[in-house]
Protein backbone atom coordinates (compact mmCIF):
# COMPACT_ATOMS: atom_id res chain seq x y z
CA UNK A 1 0.00 0.00 0.00
CA UNK A 2 1.14 3.54 -0.73
CA UNK A 3 -0.31 5.22 2.41
CA UNK A 4 1.89 4.32 5.36
CA UNK A 5 4.72 3.18 3.14
CA UNK A 6 8.25 4.55 3.18
CA UNK A 7 7.60 6.24 -0.15
CA UNK A 8 4.48 7.92 1.27
CA UNK A 9 6.40 9.46 4.20
CA UNK A 10 9.22 10.51 1.90
CA UNK A 11 6.75 12.37 -0.31
CA UNK A 12 5.12 13.87 2.77
CA UNK A 13 8.48 15.22 3.94
CA UNK A 14 9.15 16.74 0.49
CA UNK A 15 5.76 18.43 0.54
CA UNK A 16 6.42 19.87 4.00
CA UNK A 17 9.78 21.24 2.89
CA UNK A 18 8.18 22.90 -0.12
CA UNK A 19 5.49 24.53 2.04
CA UNK A 20 8.09 25.80 4.54
CA UNK A 21 10.20 27.23 1.71
CA UNK A 22 7.21 29.06 0.24
CA UNK A 23 6.32 30.50 3.66
CA UNK A 24 9.88 31.76 4.12
CA UNK A 25 9.85 33.43 0.71
CA UNK A 26 6.48 34.99 1.45
CA UNK A 27 7.83 36.39 4.72
CA UNK A 28 10.83 37.88 2.97
CA UNK A 29 8.55 39.54 0.42
CA UNK A 30 6.39 41.08 3.16
CA UNK A 31 9.48 42.50 4.91
CA UNK A 32 10.80 43.97 1.64
CA UNK A 33 7.42 45.59 0.93
CA UNK A 34 7.31 47.14 4.40
CA UNK A 35 10.82 48.58 4.00
CA UNK A 36 9.90 49.96 0.59
CA UNK A 37 6.74 51.63 1.89
CA UNK A 38 8.54 53.21 4.86
CA UNK A 39 11.29 54.50 2.57
CA UNK A 40 8.83 56.05 0.14
CA UNK A 41 6.85 57.59 3.00
CA UNK A 42 9.99 59.18 4.42
CA UNK A 43 10.96 60.42 0.98
CA UNK A 44 7.55 62.05 0.44
CA UNK A 45 7.59 63.68 3.88
CA UNK A 46 11.09 65.07 3.28
CA UNK A 47 10.02 66.53 -0.06
CA UNK A 48 6.98 68.18 1.53
CA UNK A 49 9.23 69.73 4.18
CA UNK A 50 11.58 71.07 1.51
CA UNK A 51 8.65 72.53 -0.41
CA UNK A 52 7.29 74.24 2.69
CA UNK A 53 10.70 75.70 3.56
CA UNK A 54 11.23 76.99 0.03
CA UNK A 55 7.77 78.61 -0.01
CA UNK A 56 8.89 80.83 2.90
CA UNK A 57 12.00 82.06 1.05
CA UNK A 58 10.78 85.06 -0.98
CA UNK A 59 14.29 85.93 -2.05
CA UNK A 60 14.47 82.83 -4.28
CA UNK A 61 14.44 83.91 -7.91
CA UNK A 62 12.01 82.10 -10.28
CA UNK A 63 15.03 81.45 -12.50
CA UNK A 64 16.75 79.43 -9.75
CA UNK A 65 14.06 76.78 -9.39
CA UNK A 66 11.69 74.78 -11.54
CA UNK A 67 8.37 73.29 -10.47
CA UNK A 68 7.85 69.70 -11.51
CA UNK A 69 4.54 67.96 -10.85
CA UNK A 70 5.37 64.44 -9.82
CA UNK A 71 2.77 61.68 -9.71
CA UNK A 72 3.42 59.81 -6.49
CA UNK A 73 0.35 57.61 -6.54
CA UNK A 74 2.44 54.67 -5.35
CA UNK A 75 3.49 56.63 -2.25
CA UNK A 76 0.98 56.65 0.70
CA UNK A 77 -0.37 60.11 1.64
CA UNK A 78 1.77 61.80 -1.04
CA UNK A 79 -0.60 61.99 -4.00
CA UNK A 80 0.00 65.01 -6.20
CA UNK A 81 2.90 66.34 -4.18
CA UNK A 82 5.12 68.98 -5.84
CA UNK A 83 8.89 68.72 -5.63
CA UNK A 84 11.21 71.71 -6.07
CA UNK A 85 14.40 70.85 -7.95
CA UNK A 86 17.37 73.16 -8.34
CA UNK A 87 18.02 73.82 -12.02
CA UNK A 88 21.73 73.25 -11.55
CA UNK A 89 20.97 69.72 -10.32
CA UNK A 90 18.45 68.87 -13.05
CA UNK A 91 18.83 65.56 -14.95
CA UNK A 92 21.11 65.53 -17.96
CA UNK A 93 19.57 65.86 -21.46
CA UNK A 94 18.08 62.79 -23.14
CA UNK A 95 20.93 62.75 -25.67
CA UNK A 96 23.38 61.79 -22.90
CA UNK A 97 21.11 58.97 -21.81
CA UNK A 98 20.86 57.67 -25.38
CA UNK A 99 24.61 57.92 -25.88
CA UNK A 100 25.21 56.03 -22.65
CA UNK A 101 22.71 53.34 -23.67
CA UNK A 102 24.40 52.98 -27.06
CA UNK A 103 27.82 52.76 -25.42
CA UNK A 104 26.56 50.06 -23.07
CA UNK A 105 25.09 48.15 -26.00
CA UNK A 106 28.38 48.32 -27.90
CA UNK A 107 30.27 47.15 -24.83
CA UNK A 108 27.90 44.22 -24.45
CA UNK A 109 28.28 43.30 -28.13
CA UNK A 110 32.05 43.48 -27.88
CA UNK A 111 32.01 41.19 -24.85
CA UNK A 112 29.88 38.67 -26.76
CA UNK A 113 32.27 38.81 -29.72
CA UNK A 114 35.23 38.36 -27.41
CA UNK A 115 33.70 35.11 -26.18
CA UNK A 116 33.70 33.64 -29.70
CA UNK A 117 36.58 31.71 -31.24
CA UNK A 118 39.31 33.74 -32.89
CA UNK A 119 39.77 32.98 -36.61
CA UNK A 120 43.11 34.55 -37.39
CA UNK A 121 42.93 34.30 -41.18
CA UNK A 122 39.90 36.63 -41.25
CA UNK A 123 42.25 39.48 -40.38
CA UNK A 124 44.57 38.75 -43.32
CA UNK A 125 44.56 41.03 -46.36
CA UNK A 126 41.99 43.59 -45.14
CA UNK A 127 41.72 45.07 -48.67
CA UNK A 128 40.75 41.73 -50.20
CA UNK A 129 36.99 42.26 -50.20
CA UNK A 130 34.18 42.75 -52.72
CA UNK A 131 30.61 43.90 -52.39
CA UNK A 132 28.26 41.00 -51.77
CA UNK A 133 26.84 39.52 -55.01
CA UNK A 134 23.30 40.06 -56.27
CA UNK A 135 22.18 37.05 -58.31
CA UNK A 136 19.81 37.71 -61.20
CA UNK A 137 17.40 35.20 -62.71
CA UNK A 138 18.66 34.30 -66.22
CA UNK A 139 16.33 34.30 -69.21
CA UNK A 140 16.39 31.69 -71.98
CA UNK A 141 19.24 29.25 -72.58
CA UNK A 142 22.70 30.53 -71.71
CA UNK A 143 26.17 29.17 -72.38
CA UNK A 144 29.33 30.42 -70.68
CA UNK A 145 32.62 29.42 -72.30
CA UNK A 146 35.40 29.36 -69.69
CA UNK A 147 39.13 28.82 -70.14
CA UNK A 148 41.53 27.91 -67.32
CA UNK A 149 45.31 28.06 -66.90
CA UNK A 150 46.17 30.87 -69.33
CA UNK A 151 47.16 33.30 -70.56
CA UNK A 152 49.35 31.90 -73.30
CA UNK A 153 49.75 31.99 -77.06
CA UNK A 154 46.62 29.84 -77.26
CA UNK A 155 44.72 32.59 -75.48
CA UNK A 156 45.48 34.99 -78.33
CA UNK A 157 44.13 32.47 -80.86
CA UNK A 158 40.98 31.95 -78.80
CA UNK A 159 40.49 35.72 -78.55
CA UNK A 160 40.69 35.99 -82.36
CA UNK A 161 37.91 33.39 -82.75
CA UNK A 162 35.72 35.03 -80.09
CA UNK A 163 36.18 38.45 -81.69
CA UNK A 164 35.24 37.11 -85.12
CA UNK A 165 32.07 35.51 -83.69
CA UNK A 166 31.28 38.49 -81.41
CA UNK A 167 31.19 36.23 -78.34
CA UNK A 168 32.23 37.03 -74.77
CA UNK A 169 33.88 34.42 -72.56
CA UNK A 170 35.56 34.06 -69.17
CA UNK A 171 39.25 33.46 -68.48
CA UNK A 172 40.38 32.05 -65.12
CA UNK A 173 44.05 32.88 -65.13
CA UNK A 174 47.22 31.59 -63.49
CA UNK A 175 49.30 34.64 -62.65
CA UNK A 176 52.76 33.06 -62.59
CA UNK A 177 52.57 32.73 -66.38
CA UNK A 178 54.84 34.99 -68.39
CA UNK A 179 52.12 36.30 -70.69
CA UNK A 180 50.22 38.62 -68.35
CA UNK A 181 50.20 41.45 -70.89
CA UNK A 182 47.58 39.40 -72.74
CA UNK A 183 45.24 40.21 -69.86
CA UNK A 184 45.03 43.77 -71.19
CA UNK A 185 43.50 42.55 -74.44
CA UNK A 186 41.11 40.22 -72.57
CA UNK A 187 39.84 43.17 -70.55
CA UNK A 188 39.75 45.62 -73.47
CA UNK A 189 37.65 43.25 -75.57
CA UNK A 190 35.07 42.91 -72.81
CA UNK A 191 35.73 39.39 -71.54
CA UNK A 192 35.63 38.45 -67.86
CA UNK A 193 38.81 37.80 -65.91
CA UNK A 194 38.66 35.51 -62.90
CA UNK A 195 41.24 34.11 -60.52
CA UNK A 196 42.36 30.51 -60.90
CA UNK A 197 45.51 30.74 -58.78
CA UNK A 198 49.01 32.15 -58.78
CA UNK A 199 51.04 28.96 -58.49
CA UNK A 200 48.52 26.25 -59.44
CA UNK A 201 50.36 24.11 -56.89
CA UNK A 202 47.63 22.02 -55.24
CA UNK A 203 49.82 20.92 -52.34
CA UNK A 204 50.73 24.49 -51.43
CA UNK A 205 47.38 26.16 -52.11
CA UNK A 206 45.31 23.68 -50.14
CA UNK A 207 47.64 23.33 -47.18
CA UNK A 208 45.47 25.73 -45.12
CA UNK A 209 43.05 28.62 -45.48
CA UNK A 210 46.00 30.94 -44.92
CA UNK A 211 48.00 29.48 -47.82
CA UNK A 212 44.95 29.66 -50.07
CA UNK A 213 44.52 33.35 -49.22
CA UNK A 214 48.23 33.99 -49.79
CA UNK A 215 48.08 32.51 -53.28
CA UNK A 216 44.74 34.15 -54.08
CA UNK A 217 45.90 37.60 -52.97
CA UNK A 218 49.03 37.37 -55.13
CA UNK A 219 46.98 36.51 -58.20
CA UNK A 220 44.44 39.24 -57.41
CA UNK A 221 47.13 41.91 -57.19
CA UNK A 222 48.90 40.84 -60.37
CA UNK A 223 45.66 41.04 -62.35
CA UNK A 224 44.94 44.47 -60.91
CA UNK A 225 48.45 45.75 -61.63
CA UNK A 226 48.21 44.80 -65.31
CA UNK A 227 44.55 45.62 -66.07
CA UNK A 228 43.25 47.86 -63.24
CA UNK A 229 40.48 45.27 -62.99
CA UNK A 230 39.58 43.96 -59.54
CA UNK A 231 38.45 40.37 -60.16
CA UNK A 232 35.27 39.33 -58.36
CA UNK A 233 35.04 35.65 -59.33
CA UNK A 234 37.32 32.64 -59.15
CA UNK A 235 37.60 28.95 -59.91
CA UNK A 236 39.28 26.49 -57.59
CA UNK A 237 42.23 24.62 -59.12
CA UNK A 238 40.79 21.16 -59.65
CA UNK A 239 37.26 22.39 -58.93
CA UNK A 240 35.73 23.29 -55.58
CA UNK A 241 35.81 19.66 -54.37
CA UNK A 242 38.88 17.63 -55.23
CA UNK A 243 41.28 15.11 -53.72
CA UNK A 244 43.54 17.84 -52.34
CA UNK A 245 41.04 20.06 -50.50
CA UNK A 246 38.52 17.57 -49.10
CA UNK A 247 39.32 18.46 -45.49
CA UNK A 248 39.43 22.21 -45.96
CA UNK A 249 37.20 23.27 -48.87
CA UNK A 250 34.24 24.22 -46.64
CA UNK A 251 36.38 26.61 -44.60
CA UNK A 252 37.81 28.17 -47.76
CA UNK A 253 34.38 28.58 -49.35
CA UNK A 254 32.97 30.20 -46.20
CA UNK A 255 35.85 32.66 -45.99
CA UNK A 256 35.76 33.61 -49.67
CA UNK A 257 31.99 34.12 -49.63
CA UNK A 258 32.38 36.23 -46.49
CA UNK A 259 34.78 38.41 -48.47
CA UNK A 260 32.33 38.73 -51.38
CA UNK A 261 33.98 36.43 -53.94
CA UNK A 262 31.90 33.91 -55.92
CA UNK A 263 33.38 30.71 -57.35
CA UNK A 264 32.26 28.76 -60.41
CA UNK A 265 32.55 25.07 -61.20
CA UNK A 266 31.14 23.66 -64.44
CA UNK A 267 28.41 21.35 -65.74
CA UNK A 268 29.82 20.70 -69.24
CA UNK A 269 33.39 20.00 -70.33
CA UNK A 270 35.69 19.77 -73.32
CA UNK A 271 37.69 17.12 -71.45
CA UNK A 272 40.75 18.74 -73.04
CA UNK A 273 42.81 18.04 -69.90
CA UNK A 274 42.77 14.35 -70.89
CA UNK A 275 45.82 13.27 -72.86
CA UNK A 276 45.56 12.81 -76.63
CA UNK A 277 42.11 14.41 -77.02
CA UNK A 278 41.52 15.17 -80.69
CA UNK A 279 39.46 18.17 -81.83
CA UNK A 280 36.61 15.83 -82.77
CA UNK A 281 36.72 14.16 -79.35
CA UNK A 282 36.66 17.56 -77.64
CA UNK A 283 33.56 18.61 -79.61
CA UNK A 284 31.85 15.30 -78.87
CA UNK A 285 32.58 15.68 -75.15
CA UNK A 286 30.80 19.05 -75.12
CA UNK A 287 27.82 17.56 -76.95
CA UNK A 288 27.67 14.65 -74.48
CA UNK A 289 27.89 16.81 -71.36
CA UNK A 290 25.53 19.64 -72.38
CA UNK A 291 22.49 17.37 -71.89
CA UNK A 292 20.12 20.18 -72.93
CA UNK A 293 20.65 22.03 -69.64
CA UNK A 294 19.20 25.53 -69.55
CA UNK A 295 22.38 27.20 -68.26
CA UNK A 296 25.73 25.62 -69.01
CA UNK A 297 29.24 26.53 -67.94
CA UNK A 298 31.69 24.84 -70.31
CA UNK A 299 35.15 23.99 -69.00
CA UNK A 300 38.07 24.45 -71.39
CA UNK A 301 41.76 25.35 -71.12
CA UNK A 302 43.97 27.88 -72.86
CA UNK A 303 47.41 26.82 -71.64
CA UNK A 304 50.24 26.59 -74.16
CA UNK A 305 49.66 22.94 -75.16
CA UNK A 306 45.93 23.23 -75.95
CA UNK A 307 46.19 23.44 -79.74
CA UNK A 308 43.29 21.04 -80.22
CA UNK A 309 41.02 23.12 -77.97
CA UNK A 310 41.56 26.06 -80.31
CA UNK A 311 40.82 23.87 -83.35
CA UNK A 312 37.61 22.54 -81.77
CA UNK A 313 36.29 25.92 -80.58
CA UNK A 314 34.52 27.08 -83.81
CA UNK A 315 32.56 23.81 -84.05
CA UNK A 316 31.67 24.02 -80.34
CA UNK A 317 30.29 27.52 -80.88
CA UNK A 318 28.32 26.38 -83.95
CA UNK A 319 26.79 23.50 -82.00
CA UNK A 320 25.74 25.65 -79.04
CA UNK A 321 24.21 28.31 -81.29
CA UNK A 322 22.27 25.64 -83.16
CA UNK A 323 20.96 24.36 -79.81
CA UNK A 324 19.58 27.84 -79.07
CA UNK A 325 22.12 29.04 -76.50
CA UNK A 326 23.07 32.68 -76.01
CA UNK A 327 26.71 33.26 -75.06
CA UNK A 328 27.69 35.33 -72.06
CA UNK A 329 30.49 35.97 -69.61
CA UNK A 330 30.46 35.15 -65.93
CA UNK A 331 30.10 37.83 -63.29
CA UNK A 332 28.68 38.04 -59.79
CA UNK A 333 25.16 38.38 -61.19
CA UNK A 334 25.27 34.86 -62.71
CA UNK A 335 24.16 32.00 -60.49
CA UNK A 336 27.17 29.72 -59.96
CA UNK A 337 27.37 26.05 -60.84
CA UNK A 338 28.76 24.33 -57.74
CA UNK A 339 29.91 20.76 -57.22
CA UNK A 340 28.27 18.61 -54.56
CA UNK A 341 29.03 15.12 -53.32
CA UNK A 342 26.95 12.48 -55.03
CA UNK A 343 24.70 10.64 -52.61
Amino acid sequence: MYIGSVRFFKHLIYLALIIITLLILLGIKVLVDMVFINTNLSYAQENDAIAAEDDKDDSQSPEDVVLIAQDNTNMPDAEGSIVLIDIEKAPEPEESVEEEAEANENDALQKIQDLGPKIEYQSLYPELYNEMPVIEEPQGKNAYLTFDDGPSSRTLEILDILKERDIKATFFIVSNNNNLDILKRIAEEGHAIGIHSHSHNYYGIYKSVETFLDDFNTCYNKIYEVTSVKPEIFRFPGGSINAHNVGIYQDIISEMLRRGFLFYDWNASTQDAVANMTPAAIVQSVKDTIKNQTNVIVLGHDSESKYNTVKALPEIIDFLQKEGYTFGKLDKGVAPIIFTYQQ
